[in-house]
């Protein structure tokens, strides 16, 4: 079977990039810490006479109960009677992953309108659970958390579909923000007391900014930042120079003003992920291209040259957290062959990676499409991050599995029971 880079899902899949952090909220004693496993960021808390009564949710919490549900993308499930209408699925966490699966859709589903290809996660109104925005054919999609599930909130007209989102608090008001490809730019939504409203565009002249999105703390000022990329390539030929913008945070938001670019070495960059692999307090830039992954180490306000790992296959989304257990981030790349998918960890280490994987997970990769989208948050509630793998198989017929602590020990699949394609596994926030 041919290889089609397209198989290898959405740009926007990382928890630990939004989505590279988790905050670890802690809810005792009247203390509320946010504590980033991967970028090493914190949330910065907004004025005293400002601040909510309620402390946000930590991203993909969506019942509030302090740990990170699974969350996924069923872009070719029937809803509603409305063949791949699509749909947001959610697995509460826990020691033992919730076997029940929450199924939300659209208010009206739509026949192959494909709701869930992308997502992304975080508590945009500040009430404790965390809610999901999701892309779906011409319009994008807020559900909200509950103790429940999600439940349908709002929707956006969008003049793409697919289009690429992130989430983070980029402004440290304690609310949730949104980032999502528009049509020549990047439109930001900012979070509040009645969840995401339009707040403002991001625009570099290209065409397709924002095609590929990524989220972690470049600059080291303890908030999140965002990157993004001029374009998503397509198989089999990119064409054009393609441009790498950092958008730092600030406490007034987003702003192009304070951004700064670097020109990749290849220019088929189709993933990025932003983590704190070195352990000197900066997210790290990584660039996944068709047979390299270049690991930037982040300046502040510019990258090192970068640290090439090559592939005799197709290295595909990438994914960090702190896997191997040594409190610094690790990288996590999909690799795919033809027929079989793999995901290889590299341990962080102060100069970058290691040139060799620490760990292969490979046990089921034969047209399983494993690693197809991929994401880490500490689902099992143990403060360790966990890897979460999308596994959409050849049919599309999917599944989604929990790697406690980036393990087969403790492996849980989780499927949805409804008969027919859905999509399973090609998306996860």
């Amino acid at each position: 079977m041919a290889f089609d880079r397209n198989r290898v899902g959405p740009a926007a899949n990382h928890f630990f990039e939004s989505d590279v952090f988790v905050y670890m909220t802690l809810w005792r004693k009247g203390l509320a810490a946010g504590v980033a496993l991967a970028a090493g960021v914190t949330l910065v808390a907004a004025p005293a006479d400002a601040a909510p009564k309620k402390r946000p949710a930590l991203p993909g919490d969506v019942d509030g109960d302090g740990r990170a549900d699974v969350i996924a993308g069923a872009h070719l499930l029937r809803a509603g009677g409305k063949s791949d209408a699509g749909a947001v699925v959610v697995w509460f966490g826990g020691a033992k992953v919730s076997a029940k699966a929450r199924i939300a859709t659209s208010s009206k589903p739509v026949a192959k309108e494909n709701l869930g290809r992308v997502l992304a996660t975080a508590d945009f109104d500040r009430d404790g659970y965390s809610d999901v925005i999701a892309s779906a054919r011409k319009k994008v999609v807020v559900f909200r958390g509950s103790s429940t599930g999600l439940k349908f909130s709002k929707s956006f007209v969008w003049p793409i579909t697919g289009a690429a989102m992130k989430a983070a608090d980029f402004n440290g008001d304690g609310y949730g923000d949104a980032v999502v490809q528009g049509n020549r730019e990047i439109v930001v939504f900012k979070g509040g007391g009645k969840g995401l409203t339009k707040s403002g565009t991001l625009k570099n002249g290209a065409a397709m900014f924002g095609a590929v999105l990524a989220v972690g703390d470049v600059t080291g000022d303890r908030r999140p930042d965002l990157v993004a990329a001029n374009f998503r390539p397509a198989y089999p030929e990119p064409t054009g120079p393609q441009r790498i913008t950092v958008i730092p945070g600030s406490a007034s938001g987003l702003s192009t003003a304070r951004a700064w670019s670097f020109e990749p070495a290849r220019r088929d960059v189709f993933d990025i992920a932003a983590g704190e692999l070195t352990g000197d307090g900066k997210a790290d830039v990584v660039l996944a291209t068709g047979e390299q992954v270049l690991v930037h180490r982040s300046l502040g306000s510019g990258v090192r040259a970068p640290q090439t790992l090559s592939f005799s296959n197709f290295p595909g989304n990438l994914a960090i957290g702190d896997l191997v257990g040594d409190g610094r981030a690790d990288l996590a790349v999909h690799v795919a062959a033809d027929n079989h998918d793999w995901v290889e960890v590299y341990k962080g280490s102060a100069g970058g990676v290691t040139t060799k994987p620490a760990r292969t997970l490979q046990k089921e990769n034969y047209e399983t499409g494993f690693g197809a989208a991929l994401t880490v948050a500490d689902v099992v509630g143990d403060r360790k991050p966990d890897l979460v793998a999308g596994v959409p198989g050849v049919y599309a017929v999917g599944q989604v599995h929990v790697l406690p602590n980036g393990n087969y020990t403790g492996l849980q699949r989780l499927r949805l029971s409804t008969s027919g394609a859905h999509g399973l596994g090609f998306a996860l926030p």
